[in-house]
């Protein structure tokens, strides 16, 4: 699809034709939706590729094609609509929801975008769009992937409910999940009930109240398990390929800190690993939560959310899935 779309192959006029109308129509979706204030996180995703023996040999950044996007706003389209056509004949359903940032969680992104130079309107609650703005602001900066990180940090965890409290991250007042029955129950249960609605009109098989909050509840649950066990997998992946690259330089970003050194994401690798405060011998280095830094006390040198950095791999640990690393120097932006 994406070769028809960026015109360097084709099928044939009738579905060329098709896919460019229906890429016309994606982004005018994608419009609606930026103007009523949805979130649109540009975050770098790891990529690890394997040999024929699940061996990592190389991490690449993931592509968002303009195909992908397509596909992904149609299904959101979707699962809009048929929210919102539940919501109106008060049928039961599994909705997804995704409630407003914590007050805590959005005083803490305050701070720290105004030690990097940014910030968010004073009000007390803050909408979609304001995060939007700011994304936007930040767009092909340096800073980007960091501030992009940060503040889905800062967003609520997405779940599922019986009750439509709507979805702050695409600024919709209905969403649920229709699209893929196959491979997630609450799509399914969802079918279930419009077929038993529109088709069987068997009043008498509606599922209890009770019952269907506890499947959102279990699939929640469900989800977080399978994100922590990817997640687990590909750290392990990552350690492995970085344990052929012990000894050797790279540049990344701070993207935290902590009382014990701070982290820093590999720009190539989208790696994340910690220099430890131990392993800095210039001096003793203690960590200022309000300036997100470690500062030494004697020199006062400030290592802090967002600093460049080069560092060497040091250090890998598969069974704990870690990686440290050794500062080499501090660097400057234009470095």
């Amino acid at each position: 699809m994406q070769s028809v779309l960026d015109g360097s192959a084709g099928i044939n006029e009738d579905i060329d034709q098709a896919l460019h109308t229906l890429d016309d129509l994606a982004r005018s979706l994608r419009k609606v939706r930026t103007d009523r204030g949805a979130l649109d996180l540009n975050i770098p995703e790891a990529k690890v590729v394997l040999d024929e023996n699940g061996h990592p040999i190389d991490i690449q950044r993931s592509q968002r094609l303009e195909s992908h996007r397509l596909v992904e706003d149609f299904m959101i389209l979707a699962n809009e609509v048929v929210a919102a056509d539940m919501e109106t004949r008060e049928l039961f359903a599994i909705y997804r929801i995704h409630e407003p940032p914590m007050r805590e969680s959005t005083e803490g992104l305050r701070e720290l975008l105004t030690r990097v130079g940014y910030g968010l309107p004073k009000r007390r609650s803050l909408k979609p769009k304001d995060l939007q703005r700011l994304l936007d602001q930040v767009r092909g900066r340096p800073v980007e992937a960091l501030i992009s990180r940060v503040v889905l940090r800062s967003l609520s965890k997405a779940r599922y409910d019986t009750r439509n409290l709507s979805h702050f991250g695409l600024a919709s007042p209905a969403y649920l999940h229709f699209t893929s029955p196959i491979r997630r129950y609450p799509d399914l249960m969802v079918h279930r009930e419009i077929i038993r609605s529109l088709i069987l009109e068997e009043e008498n098989t509606r599922p209890d109240l009770e019952t269907l909050q506890s499947i959102a509840e279990r699939s929640s649950l469900r989800e977080k398990e399978a994100a922590e066990a990817e997640r687990a997998s590909v750290a392990l992946k990552k350690v492995e390929f970085m344990e052929k690259h012990l000894g050797e330089e790279f540049i990344g970003q701070i993207s935290g800190v902590a009382a014990y050194g701070f982290f820093v994401t590999l720009d190539t690798y989208f790696v994340d690993g910690l220099v430890h405060v131990n392993s800095l011998r210039d001096d003793f280095y203690l960590l200022d939560r309000d300036a997100h830094a470690i500062i030494g006390e004697r020199g006062q040198r400030q290592y802090r959310i967002g600093d460049r950095v080069r560092v060497q791999v040091s250090r890998v640990d598969k069974e704990a899935r870690h990686v440290d690393f050794s500062l080499v120097r501090k660097m400057a932006w234009k470095d």
